[in-house]
C-alpha cells in the first residue's frame, strides 16, 4: 500500500523529513530491582567507561534508577525491566556494546522479553494542523476529519500491527508538536515497538539470542524507516 500527500500539503523542496530519531532497548527480568544496581557497579563491572560522567544528578527512588551519561546514553532500571536509550547519532556505535556488556556481567539472570522501540519526528510545514489533516484525510480517508458534534478532534492516532517472523511490530501514528531550540515544529510522530519473547532454553542460550537481536539493531531501524518512507511518505 503507498499513500501520496495530500495535494494541499504545499511541503518545502525538499521536504525535511528526519528532524529527530532515537531508539531504546528493553530488557524484561523478574530478577531485576533498581536498588540492585548502582554507578560504581556498572563501572567496577566494566559496563561503563570510567571517563563517562553524567549529565544530570542521579535520579534514585525505589521503583527507579536513572543514569544520564554526557555520551548520549541514558539507563533506566526500573521493577522487571532495564532499558537503555540513544539517540541514533554517531553516539550510536557504542549503543549496542554497553547492552551486549550488561547481558554478559549479569549471564544468570532469567530474561523473559526484549523491545526495541524506535521514535521518529517528521515535520511539516505551512502549520500545526497538516499532521492531523494528514492523518484523518490520508490514513483514514475521512474528508470530514471525524468531526463530532461540530468539533473536529484536538488529537489523532493511529496504530497498525503487523506480525514478522521473529518478532511483532506495534506501529503508533501522532500529530504531535514539537520544539528544538525555542523553535515550534508540527508534524508526525512515528513510534514502533518490536517485542522478542525468548524462547524456554537455558540462560546461556537466550543471552545469545538477545546479544544477536541487539546486534541486529540496524535491521529494526531499517525496517521502521523502510515502512514510514514507503508505505505512508511515498
Amino acid at each position: 500500500m503507498k499513500i501520496p500527500l495530500p495535494k494541499n500539503f504545499e511541503p518545502q523542496k525538499p521536504l525535511k523529513i528526519a528532524d529527530y530519531q532515537d531508539i531504546m532497548v528493553t530488557l524484561y527480568c523478574p530478577q531485576i530491582h533498581p536498588l540492585q544496581f548502582n554507578i560504581e557497579q556498572f563501572r567496577d563491572k566494566k559496563i561503563i567507561p570510567s571517563h563517562w560522567q553524567l549529565v544530570k544528578p542521579i535520579l534514585k527512588k525505589n521503583n527507579l534508577l536513572q543514569l544520564i551519561f554526557d555520551s548520549g546514553i541514558t539507563i533506566n532500571i526500573e521493577v522487571g525491566k532495564i532499558s537503555f536509550f540513544s539517540k541514533i547519532n554517531q553516539s550510536i556505535k557504542v549503543f549496542p556494546e554497553i547492552i551486549k556488556l550488561f547481558l554478559r556481567k549479569y549471564i544468570n539472570y532469567n530474561f523473559i522479553r526484549t523491545q526495541i522501540s524506535l521514535k521518529r519526528f517528521i515535520s511539516l510545514p505551512n502549520g500545526k494542523e497538516n499532521g492531523s489533516k494528514f492523518i484523518n484525510e490520508i490514513l483514514l480517508n475521512n474528508p470530514n476529519n471525524w468531526s463530532i458534534q461540530g468539533q473536529k478532534p484536538k488529537k489523532c492516532q493511529v496504530t497498525f500491527g503487523y506480525n514478522f517472523p521473529k518478532s511483532n511490530l506495534i506501529l503508533h501514528i501522532n500529530d504531535v508538536q514539537a520544539r528544538n531550540n525555542n523553535i515550534r515544529k508540527y508534524g508526525l510522530l512515528f513510534r514502533g515497538i518490536f517485542t522478542y519473547n525468548l524462547p524456554q532454553k537455558r540462560n546461556l542460550d537466550r543471552i545469545t539470542y538477545l546479544i544477536s537481536i541487539v546486534s541486529n539493531y540496524q535491521n529494526n531501524i531499517k525496517v521502521f524507516n523502510q515502512i514510514i518512507n514507503e508505505t505512508f511518505l511515498s
